[in-house]
């Protein structure tokens, strides 16, 4: 794992004194071993890619390039593209003739001296959803990347943002619905069929990591299961039924006890929360996480799981749809008004006026998308928030561990299931088409719900978007 900034500049000077700054960024604030290093630098001088971390080796033909191939350079251009659901983000920070692109916020800010200049923005993120709203980040002036956007930084200036066009994948020509998902999620974890020693899913009993299971059943890729819990639990006995149908390896892990030495240590935990996400995370969210910034836990097989399943049952819509009032009634913008509000402004009175105004402007666009279709919205909203958002920051801890592969956050997956009608989404018929398509087998064994119990699929329904 290694972090990743660009500097795109007007004049060398210029490019030289933000190389600088990023170079003596205090290692307190990243989350693994420094100091940075120059990867590439571009004739002239007048840009450059600097890596922090386990880096590939310069002159290697990904010296200069992030780990997620989200920023690179050709010639004198620095490029930076994020995707569909931004899970592995990117950020960028604009001074007088130049521009800073990076996939950690703290690091761009450091290069632009804002490390000390907090966004009031961010405040109302911390205390209602646990993580931002649009493009704030907890430093004023470092914005992130919206999804699906591409970005290209020529001498200092911002050349062309625009969508970035994601073609389809061979075969995929007259495919729609369940046959399109099922054929971009195969795709998706087909490449790991070449790791050594072979993939890890972590299987529970829900919906999403058997659908991944089921994926890499039907592309024929070597993996082995992981649960996490005691025995007994339905999540564990689900997927062991799961694995056992697949016949493949099951391993189950027992939680730590109840007071083990580190779970003591609430300021420890709140510190590295805080320092694996970015700020981009609630510390008091995270308390109980367990993310740990320790390189040294670092490698093994590459890990793969159901993150990302919320996108193919349209994420906040199917809770707002399967709430008692819109069990009653179609969801209308006002009900779906007071959801986006109880989501984003519960805590709102802790904030002071100006935090709370710089808040409260954030939430101005996606309120008024409510209006005119509300369980589009809330789906859209999803994406663009807690997948683009909460997800990356999530992913930034896994990838410090191991490599880490998420298939349904994939584009072509992403796409695909977008495509798809939205009640059928919300009702769960999408993931039974799929899983129907991939693994027969494996619609046999209930579900868990919430990971609690095991509860049969849940019917179609007629709700509309």
């Amino acid at each position: 794992m290694y972090f990743t900034l660009a500097v795109s500049a007007a004049t060398r000077e210029a490019c030289a004194a933000l190389t600088g700054a990023a170079e003596r960024a205090d290692p307190r604030v990243m989350p693994i071993p420094g100091p940075a290093r120059v990867a590439w630098r571009a004739p002239g001088g007048c840009a450059v890619v600097l890596h922090w971390g386990d880096a590939p080796t310069p002159g290697t033909s990904h010296a200069g390039t992030s780990h997620a191939g989200t920023i690179w350079a050709e010639g004198a251009t620095v490029h930076a593209r994020t995707g569909l659901a931004r899970v592995d983000p990117v950020y960028r920070a604009e001074v007088a003739g130049a521009v800073v692109v990076s996939d950690r916020a703290c690091w761009a800010a450091a290069a632009t001296g804002r490390l000390g200049d907090p966004d009031p923005a961010m405040a109302g993120a911390f205390l209602s959803l646990g993580y931002p709203v649009g493009d704030a980040t907890p430093f004023r002036g470092v914005r992130a990347l919206g999804g699906d956007r591409e970005l290209r930084l020529i001498d200092g200036r911002l050349g062309d943002a625009r969508t970035a066009v994601m073609r389809a994948g061979a075969g995929d020509e007259g495919l729609a619905g369940a046959e399109a998902v099922a054929r971009a999620l195969t795709e998706a974890v087909r490449p790991l069929g070449g790791a050594d020693p072979p993939a890890e899913l972590s299987l529970t009993g829900g919906k999403d990591s058997r659908l991944v299971a089921a994926a890499l059943a039907a592309a024929q890729v070597p993996f082995r299961a992981r649960t996490h819990g005691f025995a007994g639990h339905p999540d564990v006995v689900v997927a062991g039924l799961i694995a056992a149908k697949l016949g493949v390896e099951h391993t189950v892990t027992r939680p730590r006890p109840p007071g083990a030495p580190d779970e003591a240590d609430v300021l420890g935990r709140l510190r590295a929360a805080v320092l694996v996400s970015d700020g981009m995370l609630s510390a008091f969210e995270n308390l109980g996480s367990g993310f740990r910034p320790d390189p040294q836990a670092a490698g093994g097989p590459a890990e793969t799981g159901g993150h990302g399943g919320e996108l193919l049952r349209g994420g906040y819509a199917q809770a707002a749809w399967r709430t008692p009032a819109a069990a009653a009634a179609p969801l209308n913008a006002a009900a779906a008004g007071e959801l986006f509000r109880r989501m984003t402004t519960r805590r709102l009175g802790l904030l002071r006026p100006g935090a709370a105004r710089a808040y409260l402007a954030t939430l101005a666009p996606p309120a008024a998308a409510l209006a005119r279709g509300p369980l589009a919205a809330l789906d859209d909203f999803y994406l663009a928030n807690r997948a683009g958002r909460w997800s990356a920051a999530a992913r930034q801890a896994y990838l410090l561990r191991s490599p880490l592969v998420q298939p349904l956050f994939a584009d072509r997956v992403v796409r695909a299931a977008r495509a798809v009608p939205l009640r059928d989404r919300m009702s769960d018929r999408l993931h039974r088409d799929v899983l129907g398509l991939l693994c027969p087998e494996l619609l046999g064994p209930p579900p868990t719900g919430a990971g609690t119990t095991a509860t049969p699929w849940p019917g179609s329904c007629a709700a509309t978007s």
